[in-house]
């Protein structure tokens, strides 16, 4: 039995090794590598004292129930996730950004951008509002990275607007709700006095969708639909971890 527990932590911790230099190749060292980074260093602490660790009862029976929790979590917000809500009329599409490589869009990036272009496909229309701003190291803004690679590929440019300042996915909401608020004078969600509320549809990855969809509530855009990208699986592993800490943040202080 013991040596079936130890074996597992291998291949977790090998699994997690991958995901972690795929991360850094493609995003350099960022809050998503760090945390990765502790969580190979705490398992692979544990595996070259495994004999000794093994022994200590309520150590892994905390060691459990907290992998179990952040597991379950994890498994929830994927299901979430890959349940799209939308109807494809929205007036409003919020793009989330996800990093970049130079001036070009990453890997997780694209597939966002892509759920894009489905959706104008079904939904000419409607609306952009591509959302992300000037990471460390970067030269340009992800919303700048994002308009081109939709303009690019077939969206008319005038319908889409770049919000260039946020640098989380709480700022990302809560500048695009600005945005809104411009665009629609006297917009409240749901107003009685305003005779017509934009309705909003949020694109991101599968796992990113439970968080995102909750902070337009947080920060006053109200209801939105969702429309889930496809996660590369290689950065999945990595991606979850990040996310599952960042959910019970929001619950915790809310952004």
């Amino acid at each position: 039995m013991e040596n079936t527990i130890k074996k597992i932590l291998i291949a977790i911790d090998v699994l997690l090794v991958i995901s972690a230099i795929w991360l850094l190749a493609r995003q350099g060292i960022s809050n998503t590598f760090l945390l990765n980074f502790g969580i190979i260093f705490g398992i692979t602490v544990y595996i070259f004292l495994f004999e000794r660790l093994i022994k200590l009862k309520w150590l892994n029976y905390f060691i459990a129930f907290a992998a179990v929790c952040y597991l379950s979590l994890g498994i929830f917000a994927m299901i979430f996730g890959n349940i799209n809500t939308t109807t494809f009329d929205e007036d409003v599409v919020i793009v989330l950004g996800s990093g970049l490589v130079g001036e070009e869009v990453s890997t997780v990036l694209r597939s966002r951008l892509d759920a894009a272009l489905e959706y104008h496909s079904r939904n000419p229309s409607a609306l952009f509002i591509v959302s992300g701003g000037q990471g460390t190291g970067h030269v340009i803004t992800e919303a700048l990275a994002m308009s081109r690679y939709l303009i690019d590929n077939g969206v008319p440019e005038y319908l889409i607007i770049q919000e260039g300042n946020s640098h989380s996915t709480f700022e990302n909401m809560l500048f695009s709700h600005e945005i809104l608020q411009q665009l629609f004078p006297g917009y409240l969600p749901f107003s009685p006095i305003y005779p017509y509320s934009p309705s909003i549809v949020v694109i991101t990855n599968d796992f990113h969708i439970f968080r995102a969809v909750n902070f337009t509530r947080i920060v006053g855009i109200g209801e939105a639909t969702s429309f889930s990208a496809n996660t590369p699986l290689i950065s999945l592993p990595g991606a979850l971890i990040r996310e599952v800490a960042a959910i019970v943040k929001m619950w915790i202080i809310g952004t």
